[in-house]
């Protein structure tokens, strides 16, 4: 696991590259990884090589690239504070998306998980508010469109648009990778129907009806 685990800023940038580039195309390449970050492949080399001693990804020489399931989950982390913090500054202070990026990428590695929690709760209490009066019968039929992830069959298909999980629940479904924005499919049902099997952020996770209940999903049509 990847708990107590110190990585610097730029290994967290190759986590998250590597995340996103598993979501677009089946297979990663290391020179895939530089011309997305714009490094040399021999610095990618070298950095893919001590995520892999870390156990978070997998790699042969001159071969694929693949997160192992702690790399995905740590990498997911990594993503999720980047979105939160993009979208606080373009949504609330107004920042030009392109700064925004740069800024947040800067910001993403020091924040604390406190303050991001804080910041998080304080996004889905304004957001929806100001969906609500710029766009009204858009935001009436995303509410429409919007299910419980506990209520959700095998194939159903969303984006993740608002957690009401106590607290302490929250915050360990937020680690796994269930955060807002994230694209989810539930994958099935155990025999019992509990837990439930769903994808996100490119990996598998089983959670209890009770915590997918919490869960709020837009439908795709």
């Amino acid at each position: 696991m990847t708990n107590g685990l110190n990585l610097s800023a730029a290994r967290e940038d190759y986590l998250e590259a590597i995340l996103n580039l598993t979501e677009k195309q089946d297979l990663v390449r290391i020179t895939d990884i530089a011309a997305t970050l714009g490094i040399a492949k021999a610095s990618v080399n070298e950095a893919v090589g001590i995520l892999a001693g870390l156990k978070l990804v997998k790699h042969e020489k001159y071969g694929l690239v693949e997160l192992t399931p702690e790399g995905k989950e740590q990498a997911a982390k990594v993503w999720y504070r980047h979105r939160m913090l993009a979208r606080f500054l373009t949504d609330i202070l107004h920042v030009d998306p392109k700064t925004a990026e740069k800024d947040a990428c800067l910001i993403e590695h020091v924040i604390s998980p406190v303050t991001l929690l804080r910041l998080t709760e304080y996004l889905e209490q304004t957001a929806p508010l100001k969906d609500k009066k710029e766009n009204r019968e858009e935001w009436k039929m995303e509410t429409v469109n919007t299910r419980a992830l506990s209520e959700l069959s095998p194939g159903a298909k969303g984006k993740v648009v608002r957690i009401t999980n106590p607290e302490g629940v929250r915050r360990r479904i937020l680690d796994m990778g269930v955060v807002l924005g994230a694209d989810v499919i539930v994958e099935g049902m155990a025999p019992l129907g509990d837990p439930m099997e769903i994808k996100i952020k490119g990996y598998r996770l089983s959670l209890r009806k009770n915590e997918a209940a919490g869960i709020f999903v837009s439908l795709e049509e």
